[in-house]
């Protein structure tokens, strides 16, 4: 996908006449570009998979205030979609999704703490989120539950270990193999945590309430548009879950090194309001966010294909995961 052609279909379907495009982010899965035309700056993103992500950002659009006088208190922003000419949120382009948004000027959580004003202003926009009714965002994945998935990546990542360690000399691969059977017990003890609560949460079925959710809202993902102002972004992973799905990024959180803290806890419930914590939905999901960063960094350093710089910065990931302050632990509290 080269950039010409990036500019050809922003201006063919969306009718945006780039001049600059710099590319930001480049993954597999994903790519992100800053774009600009004349005074305004839009964020480009490709994705190769099938998200309902922009539909969740207009849903959230029809809910807001439409005159000023109307507006709440430290609003929380997003960045809804661009349409195409034909009225879509997305074009289809090279295999994925091509959207565009307007660029979100500011840090990120991870770059720069959040203050208590934006802490509330954070909560307010997940409660905003979770009140949406589900069926106003058709395609969202229901969550099920059933951990299989994550229990039979995980045992993928167990067979890679044991090959590599019977001779591997690659430093990476030994190194990631190593620190993967020593955490090996906690793993385990994981595994069965959910499935033990994924087959409560079965058992109850209708009876677990299920909300929009954006399930990645970590503060990575929380740009700082304001002194009481934040926009949530990268929508991918939008889904309808119980509410501990997004409670969970801010109940401790799962970034290594940015766990949060009671009083950043009490701000952000300032604004999303009253909640009763389900012990069962929050390990649940603490067990399968854990699974998964913990396989995708360990597949990662153990891929002898993959750029070395990206295998060593893996692996970092993959040993702050097992930490005394990563996911490993959160999911095992």
């Amino acid at each position: 996908m080269t950039t010409t052609a990036v500019r050809d279909r922003v201006r063919d379907d969306f009718g945006l006449e780039v001049e600059t495009l710099e590319p930001v982010t480049t993954h597999a899965t994903a790519r992100l570009w800053r774009a600009t035309v004349g005074p305004s700056r839009y964020a480009v993103r490709w994705t190769s998979t099938t998200s309902a992500a922009a539909q969740v950002a207009l849903a959230l659009a029809r809910t807001l205030p439409q005159r000023p006088q109307e507006l709440l208190p430290a609003p929380a922003t997003f960045a809804p979609p661009l349409l195409t000419r034909r009225g879509a949120p997305a074009a289809d382009h090279d295999g994925g999704r091509l959207s565009v948004t307007p660029w979100l000027d500011g840090p990120t959580g991870r770059d720069v703490p959040l203050t208590p004003p934006q802490w509330t202003a954070f909560g307010r926009l997940v409660a905003r989120v979770h009140a949406l009714a589900p069926t106003s965002v058709p395609g969202l994945t229901r969550e099920s539950f059933d951990p299989t998935e994550r229990l039979a990546r995980t045992a993928e990542i167990d067979d890679e270990v044991a090959r590599t360690l019977r001779g591997e000399r690659d430093a990476a691969a030994r190194a990631a193999a190593e620190t993967w059977r020593a955490a090996g017990p906690r793993i385990a003890a994981v595994r069965a945590r959910a499935v033990r609560t994924g087959h409560r949460l079965r058992d109850q079925g209708r009876d677990v309430p299920l909300v929009v959710c954006h399930a990645d809202a970590h503060v990575g993902h929380v740009v700082a548009t304001g002194p009481r102002d934040v926009a949530l972004l990268d929508w991918e992973h939008a889904c309808v879950a119980p509410a501990e799905q997004d409670l969970m990024f801010v109940l401790g959180g799962v970034l290594p090194g940015l766990r949060v803290t009671v009083e950043q806890s009490a701000a952000f419930l300032t604004g999303y309001g009253r909640v009763d914590i389900d012990e069962d939905r929050l390990a649940y999901a603490r067990c399968v966010r854990a699974l998964q960063d913990l396989t995708a960094t360990a597949a990662t350093a153990l891929d002898r294909d993959a750029p070395r710089a990206r295998r060593v910065a893996a692996l970092a990931d993959f040993g702050a995961h097992v930490g005394p302050d990563g996911g490993l632990a959160a999911a095992l509290e």
